[in-house]
């Protein structure tokens, strides 16, 4: 706290914080990632007692920010752990229920699996790709803005 307050006092004091401010301000922004999905439903073989699984109850807006480039402990965060067993494996699968409408009892059933890779200088592998086994889950997601 201290360091960072003795900076700022230097910065102000030199008259830097003005050049400071207009490089900051001249600074390319980031790239916002976009979300991408695609629909296979051979991807998804039946497994044993696959009916039985709970789910979770996500917003669409929370899958929405799964893309390329998200690492596995994000994820964790948004939508949780996968349901089907999987933790060390490239392949995560998904039940996700996604309420019909906006305060309603009502909820869609859908299948998701997120696919991973391992990145260059990066320690935890990241999102290569999200996969949809019906197109009107994909559409359902990338359609709440």
């Amino acid at each position: 706290m201290r360091l960072r307050f003795l900076a700022l006092t230097v910065l102000v004091g030199s008259g830097l914080s003005g050049s400071v401010a207009a490089i900051a301000k001249d600074a390319p922004a980031a790239p916002v990632p976009v979300y991408e999905a695609k629909v296979d439903p051979d991807a998804f073989p039946h497994r044993p007692l696959e009916e039985t699984k709970l789910g979770a109850t996500v917003s669409p807006a929370a899958v929405r920010m799964i893309t390329p480039g998200v690492d596995k402990f994000s994820i964790y965060r948004l939508i949780g752990p996968p349901h089907f067993g999987e933790g060390i494996t490239r392949r995560w699968n998904y039940v996700l229920f996604f309420p019909v409408a906006p305060g309603s009892i009502e909820r869609v059933r859908c299948r998701m699996e997120i696919r991973f890779k391992k990145a260059p200088r990066h320690y935890s592998v990241i999102v290569s790709e999200v996969i949809w086994q019906d197109q009107a889950c994909a559409d359902r997601v990338a359609a709440v803005r």
